[in-house]
């Protein structure tokens, strides 16, 4: 499960960060996450909640912002919504597609109680 390993990540990013800054504890951490990161939210929720305990992010809040999958067709230039990597033009039907959104893991912001 490597959604354990991002949260971790994640909380470790976040707590070195508000310690940085002198905070005593972390309230919210909210994250970007698109559709094609391969990322289980459920999952990510869950683990967040256990790696958080004992740090200065326990008892924070995990805010998800799900990013859509996007694509531009190489051929027609055409963009559109897309929900794998496996997508299909739907102007020209041509496969010649290139992601341009939807693959983020990106920590937004990290709020901090003074």
């Amino acid at each position: 499960m490597h959604e354990m390993s991002i949260a971790m990540n994640i909380v470790d990013i976040a707590c070195k960060e508000a310690e940085k800054e002198g905070a005593p504890s972390i309230s919210i951490i909210e994250l970007d996450v698109g559709k094609l990161a391969g990322v289980m939210i459920d999952s990510l929720k869950f683990c967040y909640d256990s790696v958080c305990k004992g740090t200065l992010a326990e008892n924070s809040k995990l805010l998800i912002n799900e990013i859509v999958g996007r694509g531009q067709c190489i051929k027609c230039g055409s963009e559109f919504d897309i929900d794998s990597f496996m997508a299909i033009c739907p102007t020209c039907e041509s496969y010649e597609v290139e992601i341009t959104q939807g693959r983020e893991l990106k920590l937004k912001a990290v709020t901090v109680n003074e």
